[in-house]
């Protein structure tokens, strides 16, 4: 199955921006991993606005430079949001807060901990009407929801946009579920060769033993390692470095094959 990437956003920490990012993938730009702390989406109504946490803040950040990048209108767009752990900061304070002696749990924290809050605050943002599924398959969230968003473009014949996040979690959690920065990416994906970035996914029997992050520099390397949406930066590494790249990710027992070609106009 083959498709192109019309748009890529990408926020984390040392990660301000796609633009900004290029020059670290390519190695051009030391990666200063400093937290990341983001504004609220000045496209939200106020309410949503103050209620965003950090990770749905990360979330729409990514989207929305993806679909400005690709000149997409972004309620127009079908949309895959994929995170492996949602939102450990808020699901952390639920756990305190129902161990606090009052055990009262705030409305705006249990809204904001479902898995799909950064898919429904998008459409609110963005008056969408269109279809948004979200998706959570622990290490391989991105092989998994990679593959449902190429689907979606290719049978349905229309862009999609796919957007992958995971940030640390705090406290008990985080000592079992250690995830290094926060990090998001999203990309536009049209059906076909519409752009000169195509993308030819694959399913092989078998797992792939190959390192595919040893090619990052190595803070960009750890972060690819400890943090489930990070697997995707050898992806940009070479889009940025303008390279044809196959790279292989774990999927259950077998792995996927994302190979990369920039065609030429």
């Amino acid at each position: 199955m083959i498709i192109s990437i019309a748009g890529i956003g990408c926020w984390g920490d040392g990660l301000h921006g796609w633009a900004e990012a290029k020059p670290v993938l390519r190695g051009d730009t030391p990666h200063d991993g400093t937290s990341l702390t983001l504004p609220p989406p000045a496209s939200l109504p106020a309410n949503e606005r103050r209620r965003a946490s950090q990770v749905i803040r990360l979330a729409m950040l990514c989207a929305e430079e993806a679909c400005q990048q690709a000149g997409c209108h972004a309620g127009d767009l079908p949309a895959i949001f994929a995170s492996s752990n949602g939102d450990g900061f808020i699901i952390n304070r639920i756990l305190e807060s129902l161990a606090s002696p009052a055990g009262a749990v705030s409305p705006s924290l249990f809204h904001n901990s479902v898995h799909n809050a950064p898919a429904g605050y998008w459409m609110i943002s963005h008056k969408s009407h269109q279809p948004a599924v979200s998706l959570g398959l622990h290490d391989e969230t991105l092989p998994a929801a990679l593959l449902k968003a190429a689907a979606e473009a290719h049978a349905e014949e229309k862009p999609v946009l796919f957007c992958l996040y995971d940030a640390p979690i705090p406290g008990s959690l985080g000592t079992v579920r250690r995830t290094r920065g926060s990090f998001g990416c999203a990309l536009i994906l049209t059906p076909g060769r519409d752009t000169s970035l195509q993308l030819a996914l694959s399913l092989k029997n078998g797992r792939d033993v190959h390192d595919p992050f040893s090619s990052l520099p190595e803070s960009l390397a750890d972060m690819a390692r400890h943090n489930p949406a990070g697997q995707i930066l050898p992806l940009l590494q070479a889009i940025a470095c303008g390279q044809d790249q196959s790279i292989s990710l774990p999927y259950g027992a077998n792995h996927m094959t994302i190979a990369l070609t920039h065609a030429q106009p």
